[in-house]
């Protein structure tokens, strides 16, 4: 395996599963513009094989990613909703808000001490797909799929029905990996991210890493 480039300042993107696979160039369509001119920073996406493993994981790949000069930052991000109860139970919290709090303690408590300062979690609420939710036409060019979609904030697809489910009952041909690989590549960020809160928060701290590496 090549070593990385020396010279490039990097984040490690740890990401629970295949879907999640698609979104480098989704982030970096939108945090690039917004660096000084000519300055980059690399994302570097490693994959878990679904959120037991990202758990079971995640002390030994921070140490290996910060320790060897692999990345100057990590940034996790897994499914809120995928979080296995026997982990945490989140259903004995009532918000989102609330969930997202004792979630990112728990994750934050496997992460050794020496690393927690270069070390950020994020949750998708309350899964990637939801992001996809903002783009009804790119998904459907049925009115009445396109009218269901719209009907509420990506966000608010919850754990009763969560996005991927949701989008699966609703659109024909829907294939969870393969419709998040064709459409994030080619869709504005802004506009999910105008839409979706807790996306916004990720995509703000990831610009504001990026711009601490310059």
């Amino acid at each position: 395996m090549p070593r990385p480039n020396q010279n490039l300042r990097r984040i490690a993107l740890f990401l629970e599963g295949e879907t999640e696979r698609a979104l480098p160039p989704f982030i970096h369509r939108w945090v690039d513009p917004q660096l000084p001119e000519g300055k980059k920073v690399g994302i570097t996406p490693v994959k878990f094989q679904g959120v037991s493993n990202y758990l079971d994981d995640l002390s030994k790949k921070v140490g290996l990613y910060l320790e060897n000069g692999r990345a100057d930052f990590v940034v996790g991000l897994v499914d809120l909703y995928g979080i296995p109860k026997e982990r945490i139970d989140l259903s004995r919290h009532a918000t989102i808000k609330d969930k997202i709090v004792a979630a990112r303690g728990y994750i934050r408590n496997l992460v050794p001490k020496q690393y927690r300062d270069r070390f950020r979690q994020h949750f998708a609420v309350h899964e990637v797909e939801a992001w996809l939710l903002a783009y009804p036409k790119e998904l459907s060019s049925e009115k009445e799929a396109q009218a269901q979609i719209k009907k509420r904030s990506p966000e608010e697809v919850n754990f009763k029905e969560p996005p991927a489910e949701f989008l699966r009952r609703i659109l024909r041909g829907y294939k969870k990996t393969t419709t998040a690989r064709n459409l994030f590549p080619r869709v504005d960020p802004q506009i999910a991210i105008d839409k979706c809160p807790y996306l916004k928060r990720f995509m703000d701290d990831l610009l504001a890493l990026a711009t601490l590496l310059q």
